[in-house]
């Protein structure tokens, strides 16, 4: 099982990302989004080109917002419950991921930059990133706690 990932190289650093399908239920909003492969990030973030792609208006988000400082300086978000999936070749299905997805809320943003894949969805994969062979390889699996046993989880949606 293996969700693929692909190497951006038009920025000065090559970078790891991977394509996926996001849903965002209460704004009856999905569709695809591309995430950097982003182990510094803590949550997958969805920032302004994919939120435009996605048809959603800043108006139309939670009305709570939060401000983080990272390397682009302070910015507002908003917290939505979202379902983020990644395609995995060998099952030929989509591998869905629950979470409050943070959303980019301002219109300022540089369009740039990009989605984050954080460790809210990484920490449940085993990650594979070699620059070298230009591979980004992720299994998603869950740990049974009470046994310890690690297990694939089936897939949410077969194509077809």
């Amino acid at each position: 099982m293996a969700i693929e990932g692909y190497w951006r190289t038009d920025y000065s650093t090559p970078s790891p990302y991977v394509k996926g399908h996001v849903e965002l239920p209460r704004l009856g909003a999905a569709g695809p989004a591309h995430f950097l492969v982003d182990t510094g990030a803590d949550t997958t973030t969805l920032h302004l080109r994919d939120r435009r792609n996605l048809g959603i208006a800043p108006s139309r988000l939670s009305p709570q917002r939060f401000l983080v400082t990272g390397v682009g300086g302070l910015t507002s978000y908003a917290k939505e419950l979202a379902s983020v999936g990644l395609y995995d070749r060998d099952a030929d299905a989509w591998r869905y991921f629950s979470l409050m997805l943070d959303v980019y809320v301002g219109e300022e943003q540089e369009e740039g930059i990009p989605s984050l894949l954080g460790l809210d969805v990484l920490n449940r994969c085993r990650c594979a990133i070699d620059a070298s062979s230009g591979s980004v390889l992720l299994d998603p699996v869950v740990v049974d706690e009470a046994s310890g046993s690690v297990y694939y989880p089936p897939a949410v949606r077969r194509l077809g």
